[in-house]
């Protein structure tokens, strides 16, 4: 076991102990004995506090399935060690039983992926309530057709559970029910800044988002979520949020919220009730939530909140990817980083780093083993490393910067960034003066 595991461990038991915002004399005693049992440092408990929840479980995947169930055991205990598992510590047990114990389950090869979990950069208080999100990046008409049928009896179960289904084209009805300007008036009076034109473009986008656009202007744009860029009929569930650091003495302190993203395999109604079933079988407080369903009223709390938030402010604009390629006059491999207003803010990289980069690129989005082996070449991890120094050193402005920026998924590296954004450059030149920006998902290497 590496000290990365280790370190993983730690910030999940901190993240438990800490779940029920009470620290019982019998959780440091059960801390005490995993942090001896797993030879876990007081550093890497320090350490532990620099990464979030997400990371830690995913660095945890690498270990064998029998380790990751010994672990799950351990941490369950934990959760119990006070004879209350309250919510947040269910939630947090659903995330590593889907993660680390369902995902060692074999697929027939129908199911695109696995449970995952991801997470973005928030305020303390957004998407703070309990959730279940249908969520896909492209339209899935036989998943909607079956969300329509179903959907009252998937609020009301849920409900019973304490949790809200959301379903974006039923709240887009709501909005269209309502008076026009009743809604147009609410968005002026909680954005006052904002001018006339903008008031009706925030209305159109509420009467007209799509899933997709959800997961596509939402999630993926606003809130750097970083989910797979091809996402297939998932639900996303918010397990709540990790604050890096836990304790700094010096520098700002950053809230993550956190979701665990189920791809739907069978039919939506039986994931959901398994879900329900080991959250129920786990936690001891039950607790129901109560939504007026009263028609024609703005809701202005938990998701429509944040919702609501993030579609009037303004959006930062992400600028395009495009692999250069090696520069005819000096010889260096660039990366380019293209804003609205067509300027290129350029990186150089190491012939190798370019090559490990542009595959990683490739293959995330034209493979389809979804990312770039880990055992590509010997050096991989410290050139990784390299690149993800050099894109923070030299862009430092750069809008959702960990976008850009491989990431170890399991066995592999990828990217999270959308594919429409990336593209790599072709001369149409000898003298190199000439050039097209071929997209990646069309790039063909003659």
């Amino acid at each position: 076991m590496t000290r990365e595991h280790r370190t993983a461990m730690a910030r999940i038991i901190s993240d438990m102990i800490k779940a029920d915002n009470i620290i019982e004399e019998s959780e440091i005693r059960d801390m005490k004995k995993l942090m001896s049992g797993y030879s876990i440092t007081h550093q890497e408990m320090s350490d532990a506090r620099k990464i979030r929840f997400s990371d830690a479980v995913n660095t945890l995947k690498e270990l064998p399935i029998r380790e990751r169930k010994a672990f799950f055991d351990h941490i369950y205990s934990i959760a119990l060690s006070d004879n209350i598992c309250v919510p947040r510590e269910a939630l947090l047990l659903i995330a590593l039983q889907y993660c680390l114990i369902e995902d060692n389950k074999k697929t027939d090869g129908t199911t695109p992926s696995k449970p995952y979990l991801i997470s973005c950069p928030t305020g303390e208080a957004s998407f703070n309530d309990q959730y279940m999100v249908y969520l896909e990046s492209s339209y899935d008409e036989e998943r909607n057709e079956e969300l329509k049928q179903h959907f009252r009896l998937l609020v009301t179960i849920t409900r019973l559970c304490g949790f809200n289904f959301i379903y974006i084209p039923k709240m887009v009805e709501e909005f269209r029910g309502m008076n026009k300007q009743y809604v147009k008036d609410v968005i002026s009076y909680m954005a006052p800044n904002i001018e006339e034109t903008s008031i009706q473009q925030v209305y159109d986008r509420l009467c007209d988002m799509t899933t997709v656009d959800f997961f596509r202007n939402v999630l993926y744009e606003r809130l750097q979520v970083k989910a797979l860029h091809n996402t297939p009929p998932s639900l996303l569930i918010n397990i709540g949020t990790s604050v890096v650091p836990y304790c700094s003495a010096g520098g700002s302190i950053q809230y993550y919220t956190e979701f665990l993203c189920i791809p739907i395999s069978s039919n939506i109604l039986t994931l959901v009730d398994d879900i329900l079933g080991f959250y129920q079988s786990k936690v001891s407080i039950r607790q129901s939530i109560t939504i007026s369903d009263s028609k024609g009223q703005f809701k202005y709390f938990g998701f429509y909140k944040a919702l609501f938030d993030f579609l009037v402010a303004p959006p930062p604009v992400a600028p395009d990817l495009i692999f250069l390629g090696q520069d005819m006059k000096t010889g260096r491999y660039q990366v380019a980083f293209k804003f609205d207003d067509g300027n290129e803010k350029k990186i150089c990289l190491t012939p190798q780093q370019y090559d490990i980069y542009f595959q990683v690129a490739l293959r995330t989005y034209k493979s389809r083993l979804k990312g770039l082996s880990v055992s590509y070449c010997n050096n991989i991890k410290p050139s990784i490393a390299k690149i993800k120094s050099i894109i923070s050193g030299e862009i430092p402005d750069l809008t959702y910067s960990d976008q850009y920026k491989p990431e170890r998924d399991g066995n592999a590296y990828v990217l999270r960034l959308d594919k429409s954004k990336i593209f790599v450059r072709v001369r149409t030149s000898n003298c190199g003066c000439d050039y097209e920006d071929i997209p990646i998902v069309k790039y063909d290497k003659k």
